[in-house]
């Protein structure tokens, strides 16, 4: 098992996967702040099964029940970070929508576990500058903690506009197909 290093890192769950997750994250992890990525957009009214960031400092209960495996949390997405909560956010939500080579609009699963593994044990890497402000994308695979990705130009942002999740990134083929599971819909493939 790779260790997670101590430092500042926020976990990524999804929505979707708790029957209320704005009551939920409260009642089991009072004291930890947490965002939904699609407040204040036009998709407010579905925040809640959206994304949602939570902070999970190297000490915090999220982050050791992650580590631990709790089922609520088995296929949230670790990020290792030294950036604020609201810029991540802010990062993020520019991430929720990309492009395909051929111009077509997906919503990206960034806080689901799943296609994520799936896209690192195929090897697929991701353009420069996606995971700007991101040092390294850890996931939970059968029962570990593993080090997906970590991103050499922290630096180096591939989506600078600040316009919300509005679609600004270019992932190719070869990403996007290790990202699709058996069951997506076409307009769900990422």
């Amino acid at each position: 098992m790779t260790t997670l290093p101590n430092s500042q890192g926020f976990l990524l769950i999804d929505g979707a996967r708790f029957d209320d997750a704005l009551k939920w994250l409260p009642k089991n992890y009072p004291g930890h702040r947490f965002m939904p990525l699609l407040q204040a957009t036009p998709y407010a009214p579905i925040a809640e099964a959206g994304p949602i960031l939570l902070d999970a400092l190297s000490d915090s209960t999220a982050r050791n029940d992650w580590l631990q495996g709790d089922a609520n949390l088995n296929d949230a997405v670790w990020l290792q970070t030294q950036k604020p909560m609201v810029e991540i956010f802010k990062l993020l939500q520019r991430r929720t929508r990309i492009y395909s080579p051929d111009r077509q609009e997906y919503w990206l699963r960034l806080a689901d576990g799943l296609p994520l593994r799936q896209a690192w044990l195929s090897g697929a890497s991701w353009p420069a500058g996606f995971w700007f402000g991101i040092e390294s994308v850890w996931l939970r695979h059968e029962g570990k903690v593993q080090l997906a990705w970590t991103n050499n130009f922290p630096d180096l942002d591939s989506a600078p506009a600040d316009t919300g999740i509005d679609a600004q990134i270019v992932l190719d083929w070869p990403l996007l197909q290790a990202l699709a599971t058996d069951t997506d819909t076409p307009q769900e493939a990422v």
